[in-house]
């Protein structure tokens, strides 16, 4: 009987999600780590000449069926030597996220490209502008689940009877637009900053499972407006503290997420590297969750672990766990065709 009410609970959820709501975008607790996913001006925002991110969520394990998300992400610099001060950012990045009995997935590709202008010789002062096009592929397999008319007169779960929903797709694709800007700042060795926004779905594409023969609402998903900004402050040589924020609106949903990590360096140099150093920090994103994170640099690689810790009224049902994360972000130098420069694009 508890599985028949969990599997009931999911196709409610489901269809609030996708018919009579509007539909909301994945999220990551460490959003500074998945670039192109955040903001399409940070294509080529690069201490080096290119860079690769890899991430994976991990979201509420302690239900039957969790969450799941997977990113990946490849940008480069490019037009350095041509463009003096200025220069192009390319880049690709997909993400991947299931949720749910009802495998509802949601499979997207993103092509970014963004120009970021010098504002001085050691490019201490950028402004980039960029824009992304993509494409979305969502489906569900309504097969996996039970609605109501499919409860027998013994309450028991009957998958052979009709489900006497007016399902018209098993799966839809759309073409997807964003666009976002991005300025960063170095004000000398030991502080630098950022402050960027972006704004999604510019077409407001439809997401539609249920047949609308008048009575199901067209489903439009809505614009999702994304401010953020940090910096990096080098107390000494040795130590630095790196704190961010995240805002996010879309449609009546809002999500605040601000922080801060503490770092020890040791060995290379702080913008180029190779060197290595550890973080450790945390974050809490308003009325859902605090996020412990711990990371680590060596050479040219990031790793970033993080945990939620959910403290909403959801806590109840997932046992105060909220999600899993693993970050990694490789950064990788293209050949120099000038006079080698530091660069001063924050880490993240």
């Amino acid at each position: 009987m508890r599985t028949i009410f969990t599997r009931l609970a999911a196709v409610a959820i489901l269809l609030l999600a996708m018919e009579l709501s509007h539909a909301q975008d994945i999220h990551f607790s460490q959003f500074y780590a998945s670039p192109l996913t955040l903001n399409p001006a940070m294509t080529g925002n690069i201490a080096g000449g290119y860079r690769a991110a890899v991430n994976y969520r991990n979201q509420w394990s302690s239900i039957p069926a969790p969450y799941s998300t997977i990113a990946g992400s490849f940008d480069i610099s490019v037009l350095q030597c041509q463009l003096g001060i200025d220069h192009v950012g390319l880049g690709l990045a997909f993400y991947n996220d299931r949720a749910g009995d009802g495998n509802l997935n949601e499979l997207t590709g993103l092509f970014s490209v963004a120009y970021h202008k010098g504002f001085d010789p050691e490019k201490r002062y950028v402004l980039a502008l960029g824009g992304q096009a993509g494409f979305t592929q969502k489906s569900v397999d309504f097969n996996k689940l039970i609605f109501g008319n499919q409860i027998n007169d013994e309450f028991q779960a009957d998958p052979t009877l009709p489900n006497g929903e007016p399902i018209a797709n098993t799966s839809f694709s759309y073409l997807d637009f964003r666009g976002g800007g991005l300025f960063t700042a170095a004000v000398n060795d030991q502080v630098n900053f950022y402050l960027g926004g972006a704004y999604n779905h510019f077409t407001k594409p439809t997401e539609q499972f249920l047949d609308n023969n008048g009575t199901v609402p067209v489903n439009k998903l809505d614009p999702r407006l994304v401010v953020h900004g940090g910096g990096s402050f080098f107390l000494n040589e040795q130590f630095s503290i790196s704190p961010s924020i995240l805002f996010m609106q879309q449609t009546g949903s809002q999500e605040i997420n601000a922080g801060a990590a503490l770092g020890y360096h040791f060995g290379g140099d702080r913008y180029s590297g190779p060197g290595a150093g550890v973080y450790l920090g945390g974050w809490y994103r308003v009325q859902d969750a605090v996020i412990l994170v711990v990371g680590a640099d060596y050479q040219n690689f990031r790793l970033g672990l993080s945990y939620d810790i959910n403290v909403s009224d959801l806590k109840v049902a997932s046992s105060s766990q909220g999600g899993f994360e693993l970050a990694l972000n490789y950064v990788g130098r293209l050949p120099e065709c000038q006079k080698k420069m530091k660069l001063y694009c924050p880490r993240f």
